[in-house]
């Protein structure tokens, strides 16, 4: 049910695989919330900066700024910082997760610029949103290893 991030040591380590870290859930049943969100940076987003809504995280790193788009409508939309509280003793991350800015939807016709953290090995920015089984479900916004692009990987609090 969860995608193992590679153990307690490398997150120790600090060695940050940006992408194969968090819980997120492997079967079918997240994929749907998932796969409507998207995240980029702001440099590689299609969208007009002035006519978003700019989050600025606490510390922000003013040029780390993502571009959280949606497919469809999300009702309670946060904007959320993360910070490694533990490893579970099955080698999962378990994050303290503040709520920074509340939204009614996230509207799929409205991005929201978030001027976000720096991260290092592990995320210190994300999201949330209520699922359409009325679940709450955070996502951490990391950076891939593989090619610099952010990516969202669902975490647990």
């Amino acid at each position: 049910m969860r995608k193992r991030f590679l153990g307690a040591m490398l997150l120790a380590l600090g060695i940050g695989l940006f992408g194969g870290w968090g819980s997120a859930q492997a079967n079918s049943v997240a994929e749907p919330t998932q796969s409507m969100l998207h995240v980029c940076w702001l440099k590689d987003a299609h969208v007009n900066p002035a006519a978003c809504e700019v989050v600025r995280m606490p510390d922000a790193f003013e040029p780390a700024k993502a571009v959280v788009t949606s497919s469809v409508d999300f009702p309670d939309f946060q904007v959320v910082a993360l910070d490694l509280r533990e490893v579970s003793a099955d080698g999962y991350p378990v994050f303290n997760v503040q709520s920074i800015y509340y939204k009614d939807f996230l509207r799929a016709t409205e991005p929201i610029i978030i001027v976000m953290r720096d991260s290092e090995s592990f995320p210190r920015n994300g999201i949330a949103v209520r699922d359409s089984l009325g679940r709450e479900r955070i996502f951490g916004i990391a950076i891939s290893g593989e090619d610099g692009s952010l990516l969202l990987s669902e975490v647990d609090r």
